[in-house]
């Protein structure tokens, strides 16, 4: 181990890290409050993004699964020789791997509870929107905050201020009635502005990325609006999060 110690956290909590750094690295969050205040930070924004992106899976996934068992080859053993020359190297195989740990750790999320369960075009959506969180979350100040709103509607919400971008994952989303659609609104920072309609799928899960710029916006909104959506929000707010600076 070396100075990159403190960049393994997102790896630990992913449980990325091969057995020869594991207990190395158990050591120092003894001894170091701030990397094992982040490992519980990342585990539970992991929990959150799942459980906000997440369903059940089909009936007939099981199945599938222990049908393939049979049919898909065991991967052979790892090279010895290839992990005495990754310790000699002085930079954790994990590290290298890791360089965005927030990243990889939200996409490795939603893939568990979303992407093995689709097909089709939502397959290919769930796929898109694994590749823009990942990309959004590279970001240097990329920031994750979650909340529920009083009729049960949860939502994550994704930004970088820096790069002008905001994502919001939305669940248990009911249909808009009929006529109606959802606008998702800044506000904060003079008029409120909108970012785009959204419409939940059946599973009541709903997403949207904006890269138009955040501004100064400090809160993030979604109300019922007509279809087509309106100039200003009605008064008819389902759900508003606070932003981070």
């Amino acid at each position: 181990m070396n100075a990159d110690i403190h960049a393994l956290t997102g790896a630990y909590a992913l449980n990325a890290i091969p057995e020869f750094e594991r207990a190395e690295f158990e050591r120092h969050l003894v001894e170091c409050e701030s990397c094992a205040q982040e490992v519980r930070e990342l585990r539970a924004t992991a929990t959150r993004l799942g459980e906000a992106a997440s369903e059940a899976p089909p009936p007939e996934l099981k199945a599938r699964v222990l049908a393939r068992i049979a049919e898909v080859r065991q991967l052979p053993p790892v090279d010895d020789l290839s992990a005495r020359r990754e310790r000699r190297s002085g930079v954790p195989l994990a590290t290298k791997l890791f360089g965005a740990a927030a990243a990889v750790l939200m996409v490795v999320s939603v893939s568990l509870g979303v992407l093995l369960v689709r097909n089709g075009n939502e397959l290919d959506q769930s796929r898109d929107q694994a590749a823009a969180m990942s990309n959004l979350l590279s970001a240097g100040d990329a920031k994750v905050v979650s909340g529920t709103a009083a009729g049960g509607l949860s939502g994550t919400v994704l930004l970088s201020r820096d790069r002008g971008q905001v994502m919001l994952l939305a669940g248990n989303v009911p249909a808009a009635p009929d006529g109606k659609i959802y606008q998702v609104w800044l506000m904060g920072e003079g008029a409120p502005k909108s970012i785009g309609l959204m419409a939940p799928n059946a599973s009541g899960q709903a997403s949207l990325l904006n890269t138009g710029g955040i501004g100064g916006a400090q809160n993030i909104g979604v109300t019922v609006e007509p279809s087509g959506g309106s100039a200003t929000p009605s008064p008819d707010v389902v759900m508003q999060m606070e932003l981070p600076v």
